[in-house]
This record gives C-alpha cells, sequence and structure tokens, in this order.
C-alpha cells in the first residue's frame, strides 16, 4: 500500500529550500541534527512573540490542539466559526492533503476573513511570501472567504518607553495580499511536484546554498557527514557555481583542486596551497604590524544580548546590549592582570558597565580586539550615553584589531578556511581549548545570561550561571593574549 504523507506549511516551506530536506523529512526524521540550544532559542521565540502578537487582537480564542491532534484541531476550528467567533489563534484547515495553522483568523468585512501571519523578524521577506500564500491557498480551498493576507512583524525603529509594550508600535501590520496573490497560482503545481517527489526515492540534490538558505537544514550533518577532512566547502566565500562544478569534477577536498583554477580568488589559492602542502604561511608584514603596538596591551571582549523583544528602556528590538566584559593587560615586562564585569540585575547594564570599562583601560596603551565588533559596541555606547561619548572617543582611537593581522598574515591548514578565534587557536595554541566548558560560543553566552537574569532561576544556579559566563568570556582574552605571543614568535 502507498503511503500518502500530509503536507504542512512547514513542510511545503522545507521543499520549497529543497526537495531533499523534504523527503528525508518525511521518510527517514531520525537522521535530522539534533535540536541545540541555539536553535530552540529560536522555536521558543517564535512562541514568545506570537502569544504577545495576540494580545494585539484581544478579542480571540485558542484552538489549542497540537501538532499530535490535527483532526480535533479542525473539528475544534469548524465549531468555533460555526459559533461565530470572530477571532481565531491558531485556527487549522486542511485541503488537497495539506494541514495549515494559522497565527491568527479574524473577521474582516461580514462573512471574510483575514489571515495574520506572525513573525519575529523585523522586516518581510521573501519566504514570507510563500508561507502566507500556502495558507491562502488551503483556507480558500477550504471554502474560507478571505479578504486580505497580512504579516504581523517587530518594528526596527520601535523604542522601549518605561513600562509595558506599546502593541500598537511594536508591531508592524503589512498587507501581503497582492504578492501573495501573485504567488498563489504557482501552487498546485508545486505541491503536485512535492507530492510526486514524496512517493519515489530520496531525491539527488548537491550541497550548497540550500542548505543554509533561508534556514539552516536540519538534514546538515547527515547530507555533509560523507565530506574528507579538508573539504572544499572549507573555502572561503565559495560560490555555488564553483562549488557545483568542484563536485561534478570529483573534486571533494581542498587538497585535490588545481591551483591553477582560473575562478579561485587569491585567498582560496592561498588556503588550497597550504592543505596541500601541509605548512602554514606567515607574511612578512606580520612583525611590523605586531610591532605598532604600545604597552601595557588591553586585550578586550565583550559579551552581548540582542533580544527580540527590548528589555531595557531606550532599546530597540534586536539591539545589541553588551553585559559583560573582560580584559587581560600585558605589561612589556609580561605581568599580566585580569579584570572582569558581569551585570547581575533586571536593570540597564550599559551605565554600570561602561564607567568600569573606562576605569580600567585609563590612561594610555593599546586595546587589543578580535575583529571590529568591541569597536561596534563601544560607538554604540557613545551614542546611547553621550556623557563619555569623549572618553569612549579615546578607547576606540587605541584599537587594535588582531584579527585583521591573522586575516592578512597567517594562513594555516588547520584554520579550515576561517579564521575566527575559534578556528585560529586550537592550530596556533593548541593547549589552551574552548573544550569542556559549560558555554561553548557567544550565542549559548547569551541565552544562559538571559536566563540568569530573567529566567527566575533560584540564586545558586544562577550564580553557577555568572561564573560559567566569567570563564568562557575571560577565556577569550586569555586566548588573545597567547595568541598575540605566539605570532610574535613567528613573526
Amino acid at each position: 500500500m502507498t503511503r500518502l504523507f500530509r503536507l504542512s506549511k512547514s513542510r511545503f516551506q522545507a521543499g520549497l529550500q529543497c526537495p531533499k530536506r523534504l523527503w528525508m523529512e518525511c521518510h527517514q526524521p531520525g537522521l535530522a541534527d539534533p535540536i541545540d540550544e541555539a536553535k530552540q532559542a529560536v522555536f521558543d521565540l517564535g512562541h514568545r512573540v506570537g502569544e504577545l502578537a495576540r494580545k494585539r487582537f484581544p478579542d480571540g480564542v485558542l484552538v489549542a490542539e497540537d501538532h499530535t491532534q490535527p483532526r480535533a484541531a479542525l473539528q475544534t476550528t469548524a465549531r468555533l466559526i460555526a459559533d461565530g467567533v470572530v477571532c481565531l489563534y491558531e485556527p487549522a484547515f486542511e485541503y488537497e492533503g495539506v494541514l495549515v495553522r494559522v497565527d491568527v483568523l479574524r473577521r474582516s468585512n461580514g462573512d471574510e476573513w483575514e489571515i495574520i501571519e506572525v513573525k519575529s523578524s523585523t522586516q518581510t521577506k521573501p519566504e514570507h511570501i510563500s508561507d502566507a500564500a500556502i495558507q491562502t491557498y488551503v483556507l480558500r480551498g477550504a471554502g474560507v472567504p478571505l479578504a486580505s493576507t497580512r504579516l504581523l512583524h517587530l518594528n526596527n525603529q520601535y523604542v522601549r518607553p518605561d513600562g509595558p509594550y506599546d502593541l500598537e508600535e511594536l508591531f508592524v501590520l503589512e498587507d501581503l495580499t497582492p504578492q501573495v496573490g501573485e504567488y498563489v497560482p504557482r501552487i498546485p503545481a508545486l505541491l503536485a511536484e512535492m507530492k510526486a517527489m514524496l512517493m519515489g526515492g530520496c531525491p539527488e540534490v548537491p550541497i550548497g546554498r540550500c542548505c543554509r538558505d533561508p534556514y539552516d537544514c536540519e538534514f546538515m550533518g547527515h547530507c555533509r557527514s560523507f565530506l574528507p577532512e579538508f573539504p572544499v566547502t572549507d573555502l572561503p566565500r565559495l560560490s555555488d557555481r564553483l562549488l557545483a562544478e568542484f563536485l561534478e569534477e570529483g573534486i571533494w577536498s581542498t587538497r585535490d583542486v588545481p591551483l591553477s583554477h582560473p575562478r579561485l580568488s587569491p585567498y582560496q589559492r592561498t588556503v588550497c596551497e597550504v592543505v596541500q602542502s601541509g605548512e602554514p604561511r606567515y607574511g612578512e608584514g606580520l612583525t611590523a604590524e605586531l610591532a605598532s603596538l604600545t604597552y601595557p596591551l588591553h586585550f578586550l571582549d565583550f559579551e552581548t544580548i540582542n533580544p527580540a523583544l527590548p528589555l531595557y528602556e531606550g532599546t530597540r528590538p534586536y539591539q545589541v546590549v553588551p553585559v559583560q566584559w573582560s580584559c587581560h593587560t600585558l605589561d612589556e615586562d609580561g605581568t599580566l592582570e585580569h579584570h572582569e564585569f558581569i551585570h547581575r540585575e533586571k536593570t540597564d547594564p550599559r551605565p554600570a558597565l561602561t564607567e568600569q570599562l573606562l576605569a580600567t583601560l585609563a590612561g594610555r596603551g593599546t586595546v587589543v580586539t578580535y575583529t571590529d565588533y568591541e569597536g561596534m559596541i563601544l560607538r554604540g555606547l557613545a551614542d546611547s550615553h553621550p556623557q563619555w561619548a569623549g572618553e569612549i572617543a579615546g578607547v576606540l582611537a587605541r584599537l587594535f584589531d588582531l584579527h585583521k593581522v591573522v586575516r592578512d598574515h597567517v594562513c594555516h591548514p588547520e584554520f579550515h578556511g576561517r579564521t575566527s578565534l575559534k578556528n585560529v587557536l586550537p592550530a596556533l595554541v593548541p593547549d589552551l581549548s574552548y573544550q569542556g566548558l559549560a558555554i561553548p560560543n557567544g550565542e549559548v553566552a547569551a541565552l544562559r545570561y538571559q536566563e540568569a537574569v530573567w529566567g527566575g532561576l533560584p540564586e545558586c544556579e544562577r550564580e553557577a550561571v555568572f561564573n560559567e559566563l566569567l570563564e568562557y568570556c575571560g577565556l577569550d582574552t586569555l586566548a588573545m593574549v597567547r595568541l598575540f605571543a605566539e605570532l610574535r614568535r613567528r613573526g
């Protein structure tokens, strides 16, 4: 007996991104990558924004049955509509084997309804059009008369006041009806193609941009598990066209890339050369770059949060807010001191953070960072706190980007084509590692910080998280100290 797969709006979107992704989701879901903290946080954010959006339309009734109860959800939806409910949250509709749940459905004019799709983004994206279009298609097919289809998203110009959110200002309601109207006629053919594909074997789709655009595919680990130690995907700024050309020619490793290939960029060619030779390359200008620094050297790193729903008065959705810093100060005689700060309260962290940082960096000496991210944070602090703008300008004038030095003068096979600190450190300072830390990266650090401050954890758990954050951020600046010493030795 042939198995038929029910499609949904998420599966429809998966099929648009990559037919293999849809096939795997339906036939072999167990091969999906585990959901990590960062991805779970994205899901949780969507739920929080969705729940807040409902307060923008407070007259609604929730269809509470979840995705495991499709029949019950359809029945509840039909009953509520028959009862004359004017607004529904998460109503379910099915047409031609496609089941959709609508974020908000409310009566518009007379018997007509309005679809409102809620997104946590701050702008309309192409994938939002197809998402809204499949809902429109299904509801029309199910006999629901529609007046319009709209998108509700966050307003990136909204500034949080002292008090609760102003929901009228926090959200922007955009009319997608014209764009959706243009897209809907394409849907029958797309659905037919997807359904036919699901009846056959797994489609062959080469790895490429579709693995990450518009979303990271949950089967990326499976699809890339066959790649060699130095895959061609390690090449920086690799175009889909060049990747496809390599794969068609059976070139899977940078060890096999012809150095004479005409479409290799100079840097890509250098990466291939060091991988093929096994020998790192250090540029002639390395010594001069490092000799320009003035002691004492202040190695600085921030940890930040960028909540979709602004937490502090005067901040906007997704605004980057520093909550922590670490600074290792190295004197010319080798003396090393460590200073650090983390804000533990629900109040705006920026005043105390800025004041203590400026006190630590007072005087002279180069302020060493890894990328210009710290410079961006400092410029933001100067804009939001003009009373310190002059002092911050003095710090900005002393910045030195160690990442630029690595990018311009060092290429190592173990970098795997990337020059982030976490790629560079194992290659050049292998005895110093992030392995075993409770917090592995900045993304998780931001999540843990918000959990500790805003999540209602018991005090002992809060303190444990703060200590983990201090350890992580402190390692970032110690790593820069050690990296600097190694680069100076190699120069």
